[in-house]
């Protein structure tokens, strides 16, 4: 499979991002060159291998839980630049057509 101009733009526009001609081209390489060495991993025989349960053999040592006191809502919006009763205030982002 190969990576086309096209699929750059159309990724590009997906991601709100803007390419001039040359990093467009210079991405399309790139990209190429990636789901090539994904296409040779997956030409990897692995069906002898067998699967492992675990990758280390070392056990997780976990942690106690223990009941702390936290932040009120006061003091999680001290620093922000706009509250109000205890919220974060921010500018409205999603505009209906």
């Amino acid at each position: 499979m190969s990576i086309t101009i096209e699929d750059v733009k159309k990724l590009a526009k997906l991601s709100r991002l803007e390419f001039n001609e040359e990093e467009t081209k210079q991405f399309v390489q790139e990209l190429s060159a990636t789901l090539e060495q994904v296409e040779a991993i997956n030409k990897v025989d692995v069906s002898k291998v067998d699967l492992l349960e675990k990758t280390v053999n070392a056990d997780t040592e976990l942690r106690a839980d223990a009941i702390k006191q936290s932040l009120t809502a006061e003091q999680i919006v001290a620093n922000a630049p706009e509250s109000q009763d205890g919220a974060f205030l921010v500018p409205i982002t999603v505009v209906e057509d």
